[in-house]
């Protein structure tokens, strides 16, 4: 158990002691996930702070038209969604599966008032990683629209994903991609068939996948 939270972003420059007193006055619940098993639904109220500590997950995000899906693959650790939690919507923006056995740690939301917030470190752990989640996206959002078809492509993929590295599949048709991107057909066609030369993701009936986002960005700048 010491181990576990230890290796957590959140509980990091914590010691034995801290963790121990945890343990003594909070409520920590391990799930275990088969393959396939949805362990957060879209539109779920966010009332845990839920952690996955083991495994791999994918997280899968829906166009509010329907018209496309972007699913990621996500490994441990990771914590889902804290974000979602507090503010205006406390509802869950993006249906979570195992992939594979997985092994979740969750704590009621109201031990993040009552117990763990008492604990200086873990609450600057947690405001930083949120903050910094903010910070990305604001960055993200900011920067120069990319001047090629590619860049904007990479772009739109970036935008909507939880992490700026790992396996993404995009679900969507070819003439909707287009017609978000202001773009013929033919030429988001001409745009994917080269990145898919160079390796950069695969093309297939309604879906790409890019098998790293990092070297998809890496590679198109502009």
């Amino acid at each position: 158990m010491y181990e576990s939270l230890l290796s957590l972003p959140y509980f990091q420059g914590m010691d034995k002691d801290d963790i121990t007193r945890i343990l003594d006055n909070v409520a920590f619940e391990f799930i275990k996930y088969n393959d396939g098993e949805a362990i957060c639904r879209h539109g779920e109220n966010c009332d845990k702070f839920k952690i996955l500590t083991q495994g791999v997950l994918q997280a899968v995000a829906e166009a509010p038209d329907m018209s496309y899906r972007l699913t990621e693959e996500i490994a441990a650790p990771y914590a889902i969604e804290p974000y979602s939690m507090f503010g205006h919507s406390t509802k869950h923006s993006r249906k979570y599966i195992a992939k594979g056995a997985c092994t979740i740690l969750a704590i009621d939301k109201k031990f993040l008032f009552s117990e763990l917030s008492a604990h200086k470190i873990f609450t600057i752990n947690f405001l930083n990683l949120i903050s910094s989640k903010e910070q990305k996206l604001e960055s993200t959002i900011w920067n120069n629209t990319p001047s090629s078809i590619a860049g904007r492509i990479a772009k739109f993929i970036s935008l909507r994903c939880e992490q700026q590295h790992g396996r993404k599949i995009l679900s969507i048709k070819m003439e909707r991609l287009a017609e978000i991107l202001c773009e013929t057909r033919l030429n988001i066609s001409k745009a994917l068939n080269s990145m898919q030369d160079a390796g950069l993701l695969e093309l297939h009936r309604k879906e790409i996948i890019i098998p790293s986002l990092k070297k998809l960005n890496d590679t198109i700048k502009e």
